[in-house]
């Protein structure tokens, strides 16, 4: 299935990437592939994150998301992560 989330938070767009490196990394199978861009964000000293990813295992990326040094990332850098499902359409 694939998913969009958006991901905000205190932080540049490669604090973002290490910690999905990390993830992707100690969670493997989870997804098959993944794509992120930073969007335009106007807030000060804070970075606004779109990934799309075809996941291949929902309940290892809950594992991966509630990972404890995955919340003491998103507790430190105040992030807030939207998931969306995503179907294609013919």
């Amino acid at each position: 299935m694939n998913v969009c989330f958006t991901s905000t938070f205190e932080g540049t767009f490669d604090d973002f990437k290490n910690v999905m490196s990390k993830a992707i990394a100690e969670f493997p199978g989870t997804m098959t592939e993944q794509e992120s861009a930073e969007l335009p964000y106007d807030k000060e000293g804070w970075c606004k994150v779109v990934t799309i990813a075809h996941v291949l295992d929902f309940d290892k990326m809950q594992e991966a998301m509630s990972a404890p040094w995955m919340v003491e990332w998103d507790e430190k850098h105040n992030n807030t992560d939207v998931v969306y499902l995503m179907e294609e359409m013919s």
